[in-house]
């Protein structure tokens, strides 16, 4: 089983730019300030999931023990960001996928392109920076635009 990504590759990075902007020395960041940080490492990876879920290539083990936060997702009350933190304990395995998710992860996700992509994104459509901003749908469903067209190209090479 293998492991994508984690919250935790980008904690320091997330956690810097926030002592940074907020002018605090990190070992004075309190509880809802960690959880911030923490939610801020992991957008790209909220991003992706949300995809995942709407396309419906979650892993059965998602299906099984986390229907309800499923539809959340769907109906955008929860977003990709909590259901990853909630339901995948920060990690994004293998297992989060069916076949085909998997097939796609291992091919887009898993290489540079994806991050290449998500910080295009970040620095010429949002005007920001990885890390330093809160997961929006507004700037999900611009994101869905990149993460179609990826997928379209996968199935065209895969047939």
């Amino acid at each position: 089983m293998a492991v994508f990504d984690s919250y935790d590759n980008y904690y320091d990075r997330a956690m810097k730019s926030y002592c940074s902007n907020k002018k605090i020395d990190p070992k004075n960041i309190n509880d809802e300030q960690n959880k911030i940080i923490i939610e801020r490492s992991c957008v790209h990876i909220g991003f992706y999931l949300t995809w995942i879920i709407n396309n419906n290539l979650e892993g059965d083990m998602h299906k099984e023990y986390d229907s309800e936060n499923l539809e959340k997702v769907r109906r955008e009350e929860m977003t990709g960001v909590d259901f990853f933190l909630t339901c995948c304990d920060g990690k994004l395995w293998s297992d989060d996928f069916n076949d085909e998710g998997l097939a796609f992860t291992e091919y887009y996700y898993d290489s540079e392109q994806f991050m290449k992509d998500y910080v295009d994104f970040v620095f010429n459509e949002l005007h920001d920076i990885p890390c330093e901003f809160d997961f929006d749908w507004k700037d999900y469903k611009k994101f869905e635009v990149i993460l179609n067209r990826r997928c379209e190209d996968f199935c065209k090479n895969e047939k």
